[in-house]
């Protein structure tokens, strides 16, 4: 028998009020003094608000509510302060050099002394602009980095694109929890908390065996991550990280005095946040590339619906996979790689799936593009996803400063990662197929091997 344990150290409601909300990612001025940086994102909006048609664009395709004017007008305002203060540390520079010019011959002259009261003026305009940049960087760095990803040009607007589908829906009407209590596969207590029995608990092991194998044969490189990752991950990530409902977030339950930027969150170590832990700040030759990694383990995420479902549990054991490349056409050859595998992992396994592109409305904000898996549910009458491929290009690398050196210069690697599997939705899937439940041969004990 194989145990989900629930998550009683999760505590999902913290008391922030007494706190204002900044940033995990992007700390400045004085906050640095009571913060530890460990990165500072790299920001290229001058260059980004260049195509201010094409942002624009994408926030109405993702029916997002940012305001670009806003991010416009603060972005300006900083601009102007930091301008402001370039020209005083500037005419301070040239006022010190005339000043040492004459500081050994003459230190008392009326020239010397104009000079030192100029210099005190400039270095009081300056004292008193240091706080007001402060926070007019805050202000526009922090909604900068609210913008979502460029999308793919492969990301339709509207409606999900089928690019594939493999055999019919089944068309008998089940439940996959009655199924599993009826033959003793599954004791589900709630979205948190359900064990899988028997079969079931041989269907998880061999899935995930069997997946394991296929990305190994394909040259994918096995990896182990933390199941806990720090706010500034998941927000690098594109998360917001005080939200509850995004991930579960851990902090002492008697210490009211928590800072809501410095947390862990338990995301499990198969999950994007966990294997950026590792790649964060770090400066990979360029000889390496591409990447391509994977790992199997536990996937944490906030159960989104309280309607008992093995479908939107909130976690799940999953092979997760993660790649990077130098460029954006190698990384749509990883893609297209990517596609193939799991077509033949799931036709081989001879249930009904499609393959789909999501919308650009349907899409996380550090998404460019999503592939999903689809199968039916009879129960909720729908697709549900059990597998993914998200591209995000350099959108992530940039704000976690993940870079590779070439020609002596550092670049942004191109990041694709995704769930290869997730066990509890497919296997509710699977208990729903017209025929009866039976563990794939590919799952059996017999083909076992890690």
């Amino acid at each position: 028998m194989l145990r989900k344990r629930p998550l009683k150290v999760i505590k999902r409601a913290v008391d922030c009020t007494q706190y204002v909300r900044y940033s995990a990612l992007f700390i400045n001025g004085a906050k640095a003094t009571e913060t530890f940086t460990y990165i500072k994102p790299h920001i290229d909006y001058p260059q980004q608000i260049k195509d201010r048609d094409l942002i624009q664009q994408n926030l109405i395709k993702r029916n997002s509510n940012i305001d670009l004017n806003k991010i416009e007008h603060l972005w300006s305002v900083y601009e102007e302060l930091k301008q402001r203060k370039f020209n005083y540390d500037k005419k301070k520079s040239e006022l010190g050099k005339e000043l040492g010019k004459i500081i050994n011959t003459e230190p008392e002259s009326d020239i010397a002394t104009k000079y030192k009261m100029q210099i005190n003026l400039i270095k009081d305009n300056i004292r008193k602009l240091k706080e007001p940049l402060w926070s007019a960087e805050e202000a526009a760095i922090v909604e900068v980095l609210k913008l979502p990803n460029t999308l793919h040009p492969l990301t339709p607007n509207i409606e999900n694109k089928v690019l594939y589908t493999y055999q019919t829906p089944p068309q008998s009407k089940k439940d996959h929890l009655k199924i599993g209590h009826k033959l003793n596969l599954l004791n589900f207590k709630r979205n948190d908390h359900y064990y899988l029995r028997g079969d079931a608990a041989i269907f998880e092991l061999g899935a995930k065996f069997h997946f394991s194998n296929i990305l190994r044969r394909n040259k994918f490189v096995q990896f182990s991550n933390p199941d806990f990752v720090k706010s500034v991950i998941v927000e690098g990530c594109g998360q917001d990280h005080t939200n509850p409902d995004v991930t579960f977030i851990l902090h002492h339950i008697d210490d009211s005095n928590v800072n809501v930027d410095s947390r862990l969150h338990l995301t499990g170590g198969a999950s994007l946040s966990s294997f950026l832990a590792y790649h964060a700040k770090n400066v990979l030759p360029s000889k390496v590339f591409p990447l391509k990694y994977f790992t199997m383990g536990r996937q944490y995420i906030p159960a989104p619906s309280d309607e008992d479902s093995l479908l939107h549990v909130s976690q799940s054991s999953v092979i997760q996979f993660f790649g990077a490349t130098k460029t954006n056409s190698e990384l749509d050859v990883l893609l297209h790689e990517v596609i193939e595998i799991l077509k033949s992992i799931y036709c081989e396994l001879n249930y009904h799936y499609r393959l789909s592109i999501l919308p650009a409305n349907k899409l996380h904000m550090w998404e460019s593009l999503r592939v999903v898996v689809e199968m039916f549910s009879t129960s909720l009458n729908s697709y549900v996803e059990v597998a993914n491929i998200s591209v995000s290009g350099d959108f992530i690398s940039k704000r976690l400063l993940l870079t590779y050196m070439e020609n002596k210069e550092s670049q942004f690697p191109h990041i694709i990662s995704g769930t290869i599997l997730n066990v509890s939705k497919f296997f509710g899937c699977v208990l729903e197929q017209d025929v009866g439940f039976s563990v794939p041969e590919q799952f059996r004990v017999e083909n076992w091997s890690v």
